[in-house]
């Protein structure tokens, strides 16, 4: 480990240590009986799944799929915390995913603890593995549950291996209100990423796509060729760098271009 990296997860422990909750046994043993559902929507999802605990400063559970793939054991790691993931990460990663999540973690502890479960903070960032190989994810964090005294407690996260993103790509990162899906901070990070992704016509047909019309049901809305509407889907792939264009949605849907 670099000093420059141990530096930067020093400072972001300390940041860790200022974020205090409490919670007894009764919560543990509330939050126990919602484990069976998680693990569920992990496998729905085909995710990697945790739950983070912000009194513990540890994962309160861990579910993942990804360690043939990574050659390391997953579930290992999680036990041994953050830490270990951040420090699999390259150290431009690291700084954009320790900014990304403080800043995150300070806008919602600003909210009203009642509105802060209508907020979820995505963003990528890359780990290697023992080979050195880059794998590109896609997170999703969101506040699963508070203490009693409205503090942030548990914090859910969906991770995503995303498949043939280049490794140069840039790292895409918003905080969004779910319900209305108003962008609520990296403003200028999302413009420039979405603004290298797709055209305003490629993500119109990608949301129609998204919607089940085929391609002959997009030429008659959009009023242009079948064979265009086909042009532009395979250049959404080939932007996207995906297999199809199936692929494309879950992606879109996963950084909320769609």
């Amino acid at each position: 480990m670099s000093r420059e990296v141990q530096q930067l997860i020093q400072d972001y422990q300390k940041y860790l240590a200022t974020l205090t909750c409490s919670a007894d046994e009764s919560d543990y043993n509330s939050f126990n009986k919602t484990k069976e559902l998680l693990l569920r929507i992990a496998e729905v999802e085909n995710s990697a799944l945790a739950v983070y605990d912000i009194n513990k400063r540890n994962y309160a559970l861990v579910k993942t799929k990804f360690d043939n793939q990574l050659l390391y054991p997953m579930n290992e790691a999680y036990k041994k915390g953050p830490e270990y993931f951040l420090n699999l990460m390259p150290v431009e990663d690291l700084k954009f995913t320790l900014d990304t999540m403080k800043r995150g973690m300070e806008f919602l502890h600003d909210l009203a603890a009642q509105a802060r479960k209508e907020y979820k903070l995505i963003f990528e960032f890359r780990l290697s593995d023992p080979a050195g190989n880059l794998f590109r994810f896609i997170q999703q964090c969101v506040v699963l549950e508070q203490d009693r005294n409205g503090k942030i407690w548990l914090v859910l996260i969906l991770n995503d291996l995303i498949p043939n993103r280049a490794s140069d790509d840039l790292l895409f990162r918003k905080l969004i209100h779910i319900p209305t899906g108003k962008i609520c901070l990296f403003h200028d990070d999302t413009e420039k990423s979405s603004s290298k992704l797709l055209s305003q016509r490629e993500m119109e047909v990608l949301g129609l796509l998204s919607q089940g019309l085929q391609s002959k049901e997009i030429s008659d809305k959009l009023f242009i060729s079948v064979n265009t509407v086909n042009n532009h889907r395979q250049k959404i792939i080939e932007k996207m760098k995906v297999e199809n264009t199936h692929e494309a949605i879950v992606y879109a849907k996963q950084i909320g271009i769609i």
